[in-house]
């Protein structure tokens, strides 16, 4: 065989890889539709539920999201007491059996479309709302329409609509930056993160007040869009949100990975480079409003938002890095990916807790002075508590 016959076979290798995935994910949700249907026969199948994410956009265009999956009873949080009941509800929410092709209807208004999930359950509808929305959060109702319909509730979705009165949008990475895993590995992390509840520990001590300044801007009434970024599965949807609100962190869109196999690939596995693809996706959408990116030293984030800052000149305004200790980059290394940001036209700045970070955000008026001294009153609150988890 010549070399000029291995270089022309050489390409087509990694082609066949998409195909195999491809064929892959739909041998996966036929035998899940199998499966569903040996033990419906059995009566052993558990009935169906609709999962609203939450959705986002524009006045001229929304994204609203959603999954179809068995029912699987997780216990409310307000009923588990212990850490079994928590590892317990945060199984079920793991150990998921999507729907796939499943039709979904969904009214807003006098505005009526139908959608179908694709092979791991999502629904993905990109849709214009109905005339005159206001920017803000919109309830969106979603029924089930087949198969087996009956008896499944009908749910609501929120909407974050950001219109003009918002001044800026901001995009947070979770692990590490919001949430305390103290490990860079996925699996880990998620483990970790199925604990979370019961030892509700800010790595970032002040984020709630940070945030809640950030999303009411210089005006204090521009309610500005926050966005969740992590590389946790979706399967922890519910259980994020639960964490946010406990903590009375900002609501906003997470946006999730989705573990196992996909026609990407498998995951875990190739790094955080999906946080790019959902990133970007914001900023697309959002096409009217400048934009903050926080996140820690820990993982990829400063990389990345020095690629976003690259690929959007002008669009953001700052990167905010929360030093992780143990675990932060080398001077040298911090400092060159911060000289490419400033030479793109925005600053990375490096800060060890929300106080310095308010301040700075102060200083180039995206929130209002008066919540700097509220920001550190929540981080020293958040400290003593954490102090105290740990020496109990």
């Amino acid at each position: 065989m010549t070399q000029g016959t291995v270089d022309s076979r050489a390409p087509a290798m990694p082609d066949l890889y998409p195909l195999l995935f491809r064929f892959a994910v739909k041998a996966d949700a036929h035998y899940d539709v199998l499966s569903r249907r040996v033990r419906k026969g059995l009566g052993i199948a558990p009935p169906l539920r609709i999962l609203p994410y939450r959705g986002y956009g524009t006045p001229e265009r929304v994204v609203i999201k959603a999954r179809v999956l068995e029912e699987r009873k997780v216990t409310p949080q307000r009923q588990r007491h212990t850490l079994w009941s928590s590892a317990v509800a945060s199984y079920k929410r793991y150990m998921t059996r999507e729907i796939s092709s499943a039709h979904v209807a969904v009214r807003w208004g006098d505005k009526h479309w139908e959608g179908v999930t694709d092979e791991e359950g999502f629904l993905e509808l990109w849709v214009p709302p109905p005339e005159g929305v206001r920017s803000g959060w919109h309830m969106v109702e979603l029924e089930l329409l087949s198969p087996e319909a009956e008896g499944v509730p009908r749910v609501t979705a929120p909407v974050r609509v950001a219109g003009t009165s918002a001044e800026l949008g901001v995009i947070s990475d979770i692990d590490d930056t919001v949430i305390a895993t103290g490990v860079t590995d996925p699996l880990k992390r998620a483990w970790a993160l199925f604990l979370t509840e019961h030892r509700g520990r800010l790595p970032f001590p002040g984020v709630d007040a940070f945030y809640a300044a950030l999303q009411a801007g210089a005006s204090g009434t521009a309610d500005n869009p926050i966005f969740y970024v992590s590389s946790s599965p979706w399967n922890l949807y519910e259980h994020l949100d639960e964490f946010l609100s406990i903590h009375r962190i900002p609501i906003g869109p997470l946006l999730l990975r989705d573990w196992g196999l996909s026609r990407d690939g498998f995951a875990p596995g190739g790094g955080h480079g999906h946080k790019l693809d959902k990133i970007r996706g914001v900023l697309e959408t959002l096409g009217h409003l400048p934009f903050v990116l926080i996140g820690d030293s820990g993982q990829e984030d400063a990389e990345h938002y020095r690629t976003i800052v690259r690929e959007y000149p002008g669009r953001i305004r700052c990167v905010y890095i929360r030093n992780v200790p143990g675990r932060s980059k080398r001077g040298e290394e911090m400092e060159a990916i911060a000289k490419d940001i400033r030479d793109a036209g925005s600053e990375l700045v490096a800060v060890d807790d929300t106080v310095a970070a308010a301040r700075h955000a102060a200083r180039a008026g995206w929130i209002r002075w008066e919540e700097v001294p509220e920001v550190e009153a929540h981080r020293r609150e958040d400290a003593a508590r954490s102090a105290l988890g740990e020496r109990g």
